[in-house]
């Protein structure tokens, strides 16, 4: 059920009507097919907010110009609000509207069914966490460093996801970052869990890691029980899983592959991690 109700005047024009019973829940964020110029009739209470703007009360004769595809939403008032909407001619899709128009059928003309197919994929790609919502920049450049990586441009990668966290990093954090994606950078080949069993059979220290990595992650393999060749393993996908999925904002390359290990298990479908066979005597 649509929370208002409403009345088509002509071709491109037509009355809405949110009732004062309307639910604060339905309100919900969304953008629409083409530009539109928004007069408001009537309101009591009700507000206006933009994508990364604070509300704005909404007042009788009020004109409000919407881009299409821009994300906004009303907030409830007292009582009922009455919006008069003029929707502009249809023009020529942008670079950005084709894209959103080819993600679901028909590929010239965006519709409901592009909007879902983007977050679904989002989704499934980018978890909440990431920050990159369906159509936003973040989520853009996310898509731009998967693609590098996967045609093994992992120094092109590598050097998106720096420039996408440098504003959410202090210096110290930073200067952390550029040396966790210098040593990522000489782990590119070492993701496969066999070759890392061998190393650690031969009593060898798994390439690319350093002294200090390697220390912290053998006290987590011994502390849960978990052979250390499948804990290399785990944060290596993680720092390739930072360069090629994401992140949380400001999170370094070392950070997102430690949190990865913690949160592997051997139930997980997702996870490299496996028991050992017997566990290490615990240090009295």
């Amino acid at each position: 059920m649509k929370p208002y109700v409403e009345k088509k005047l002509n071709e491109s024009t037509l009355l809405r009507l949110f009732p004062s019973v309307t639910q604060e829940a339905d309100l919900k964020w969304h953008r629409d097919r083409q530009d539109r110029v928004v007069e408001v009739i009537h309101s009591n209470g009700w507000l206006f907010q933009r994508d990364n703007s604070v509300p704005a009360m909404l007042s009788s004769g009020d004109i409000l110009e919407i881009s299409a595809n821009e994300w906004h939403r009303v907030i409830k008032g007292e009582g009922e609000l009455v919006l008069k909407i003029t929707e502009a001619k249809k023009k020529k899709l942008s670079k950005k509207q084709k894209k959103i128009a080819r993600a679901a059928p028909p590929p010239d003309e965006i519709t409901g069914a592009d909007f879902k197919a983007l977050n679904k994929s989002v989704d499934e790609a980018n978890p909440r966490q990431y920050g990159a919502p369906p159509g936003s920049k973040r989520a853009e450049e996310l898509e731009k460093a998967r693609e590098k990586y996967e045609k093994g441009d992992v120094k092109g990668s590598a050097r998106i996801r720096q420039k996408m966290e440098e504003p959410h990093m202090d210096e110290s954090r930073l200067r952390e970052m550029i040396n966790d994606v210098s040593e990522e950078m000489k782990l590119d080949e070492l993701l496969k869990e066999l070759e890392q069993r061998i190393e650690e059979k031969k009593g060898k220290s798994p390439k690319g890691l350093s002294k200090a990595v390697k220390k912290s992650l053998d006290k987590k393999a011994d502390k849960r029980c978990l052979t250390r060749g499948s804990v290399y393993a785990e944060f290596r996908a993680g720092l390739a899983a930072f360069l090629s999925s994401g992140s949380r904002k400001g999170m370094s390359a070392h950070q997102w592959a430690h949190a990865r290990v913690n949160s592997a298990n051997p139930s997980k479908k997702w996870a490299k991690v496996k028991k050992r066979k017997k566990c290490p005597k615990k240090k009295k």
